[in-house]
């Protein structure tokens, strides 16, 4: 599972396996869409960036890809 602290507001955002992103903050918990959108819980504020960040599409580690060619060329 993905996790990230929000810098300035200490909320915790975890992707949860579903797709949401679970914010928690001051023991208050909310669930939202990966385009930061209130679906349910006591906490109804989210930041859209950072739900979208560690929620939206993941793209491929270029550094990881090139390793593993590298790695492939010299077997």
């Amino acid at each position: 599972m993905r996790t990230i602290k929000h810098p300035l507001s200490g909320a915790h955002y975890d992707l949860v396996p579903d797709g949401t992103i679970e914010v928690t903050r001051q023991g208050r918990r909310g669930r939202f869409t990966a385009h930061g959108v209130w679906i349910e819980g006591e906490l109804r504020h989210a930041d859209p960036h950072l739900c979208h960040w560690i929620g939206g599409p993941q793209l491929p580690n270029r550094f990881q890809q090139a390793a593993d060619e590298v790695a492939g060329a010299a077997s």
